[in-house]
């Protein structure tokens, strides 16, 4: 049988598609109007789920950089990306309240000088409106064609490749879900292959599948730890991977964190809430981790560290219940934490470290977990190799 959408009363101010062959081809018209319209062959979907999977399909095919599935009480303040609409945005009496919905793509201005991440540069949007009342089923579809919950780390994230079921997708899409009072917010992040080479899984880092699974879980569910004044290190010399484990521990965050992050060579955006600021001799590490401190964020992420200066302010940053992770060039993990001592003189300091080396003969890339654990007189911090607790 095929779908229709239920029964409501429709506000009178409604004038918004209610059926997914209708709201995909006016999607479709907004697009080439934009200068967007995807090339060959649109199938028209007739059903929630054959709409789910075209919106993925017409991403890939357009160029776009992110899209959400959205719905907003007419009374608050709509998301920031859909808050200057006009005013034929979907709407529908439920309850008394107007409810807005839609779907809205957004596009990257890849020429946008001085700008930093993927959506530090300028989005453009283009919006298009749905009755509420397709909202739910849609919702439902879009968890179901990427399967939300697959990872049972991650409940509220899931993937779809394009092309569909290729090795080496063009684009993966990462998917995220938040479920509220109105139904299932969707929001889709398209990561290209040069975006997933910067930001890789910590799986695919050269660890031991031991050391990964801890360090992919740690962040992943944001362990107390990281939050208990431990400060987390990546060290090594010049060229071992250190900034590019920087980036994957990044990559490894749950939606909906306040993350900010100082880098010295910015690559695309990470996606989530995390902002990227490129530091500089204009803007030394310091002073962006100083500003970084008073908007309170949950995660602080510094590449590279350079003067005691910077490790006292990330020092800081973990002793005021920040998660923290910076790189530093150490040769090895007892020269790396041989910096904190010298920054925080008779203070401990309890530190994850994970350490960065190439071989010399082959230029094989490995890393190493350690972790400080007080000395036999318990007065002071030494690093030992990483031990799973019993």
């Amino acid at each position: 049988m095929p779908w229709s959408a239920p029964m409501t009363t429709p506000s009178p101010k409604s004038e918004a598609p209610a059926t997914p062959d209708a709201v995909f081809a006016s999607l479709l018209q907004k697009l080439g109007e934009a200068g967007r319209a995807p090339s060959g062959a649109v199938a028209s979907p007739k059903t929630p789920e054959t709409l789910a999977a075209a919106l993925f399909d017409v991403a890939g095919r357009t160029g776009t950089a992110m899209f959400s599935v959205w719905a907003a009480d007419d009374s608050d303040s709509v998301a920031d990306e859909d808050e200057d609409a006009d005013g034929d945005e979907a709407r529908a009496e439920t309850g008394g309240r107007v409810i807005n919905a839609g779907i809205t793509l957004f596009f990257i201005e890849k020429d946008t000088p001085g700008t930093v991440g993927l959506l530090g540069a300028e989005r453009v949007p283009v919006r298009q409106p749905m009755a509420y009342e397709l909202y739910r089923p849609l919702g439902k579809a879009l968890a179901a064609h990427a399967k939300r919950g697959a990872d049972p780390v991650m409940p509220d994230r899931g993937h779809v490749s394009f092309p569909v079921g290729a090795a080496d997708p063009d684009i993966e899409f990462r998917v995220s879900f938040r479920d509220d009072a109105l139904g299932l917010w969707t929001t889709v992040l398209a990561r290209d292959r040069e975006t997933r080479q910067a930001y890789p899984s910590i799986t695919r880092l050269p660890l031991s599948a031991e050391h990964a699974a801890f360090l992919k879980g740690l962040f992943n569910r944001l362990d107390k730890s990281l939050f208990n004044g431990q400060l987390v290190m990546l060290t090594g010399a010049s060229n071992t991977g250190r900034s590019t484990t920087l980036r994957a521990v990044m990559d490894a965050l749950p939606d909906n964190v306040h993350a900010l992050a100082a880098v010295e060579e910015p690559k695309g955006g990470p996606g989530g809430a995390i902002g990227v600021v490129k530091v500089s001799g204009e803007l030394p590490l310091a002073q962006a981790l100083r500003s970084f401190l008073r908007q309170d964020p949950d995660l602080v992420f510094a590449d590279e560290v350079r003067t005691l200066e910077d490790m006292q302010m990330l020092c800081n940053a973990a002793f005021t219940g920040h998660a923290t992770v910076c790189v530093l060039e150490a040769k090895t993990p007892e020269e790396g934490y041989a910096w904190l001592t010298e920054a925080m003189p008779g203070l401990p300091v309890h530190s994850l470290i994970v350490h960065h080396t190439r071989d010399a003969a082959t230029g094989a890339l490995s890393m190493t977990l350690h972790e400080t654990k007080p000395t036999d007189d318990g007065n002071t911090l030494h690093v030992v190799s990483w031990a799973r607790a019993s």
